[in-house]
């Protein structure tokens, strides 16, 4: 089996693959408009959905590793351990409504598909008592029309309980390989060249 190697413009230190941000401050990893302390703020919202789309990009077994590479000092008391507990937290709290948005979606499935098989049996039962109207097109037409939209009233359920749940999933998946990365706060000084097409995001405001 043939284990499927990282996009080239991700940097690769030992076993982990690196998901590099450059920000000017620690501040901007955090979202200005939330009013809570910096160590309960929500993240960026440009800074989480590029960590997403690099984590679902970086596919294989690899460990994945967050890199910050800070060009100045924070301006608040925040030392590394706190901004990594931050990260942690977003994303803790993600898991968590995930796994609410998960619980819901078998919940409204199971709900669906016990209305669907009622109207089902129901429009099945009528349709049967259609055959004894008298023979003619408008019976045919009564009984077919009756038919089709029971199954009809099955697809929402079968949609829901089949399908709809598989990128719930996929993003669970994700915020927990996220949940498991290293997070390593630098400063540009140590900042490696960027690669051709490095996947950097900088984050400005």
């Amino acid at each position: 089996m043939t284990t499927q190697s990282p996009p080239s413009r991700y940097r690769i230190e030992g076993d982990q693959i690196c998901i590099d941000i450059r920000l000017r401050s620690a501040q901007q990893l955090f979202d200005g408009r939330d009013p809570a302390p910096f160590r309960e703020r929500d993240l960026d919202a440009n800074a989480v959905d590029y960590i997403y789309s690099a984590a679902e990009e970086i596919a294989g077994p690899k460990p994945l590793k967050l890199v910050l590479f800070l060009e100045e000092p924070t301006a608040v008391s925040l030392s590394d351990a706190e901004i990594e507990a931050a990260i942690r937290a977003h994303f803790e709290h993600e898991r968590a409504q995930v796994n609410r948005r998960l619980r819901q979606q078998r919940r409204f499935g199971h709900v669906a598909l016990a209305v669907g098989l009622s109207v089902l049996v129901t429009l099945l039962s009528l349709a049967e008592l259609a055959r004894r109207l008298p023979v003619g097109h408008a019976r045919e037409i009564l009984r077919e029309g009756l038919v089709i939209t029971g199954w009809v009233a099955m697809w929402r359920p079968i949609e829901v309980l089949l399908y709809d749940w598989w990128p719930i999933v996929g993003r669970r998946k994700c915020v927990s390989r996220l949940l498991g990365a290293e997070v390593s706060i630098r400063y540009a000084s140590d900042a490696p060249a960027p690669q051709r097409g490095a996947a950097a995001v900088p984050i400005t405001r």
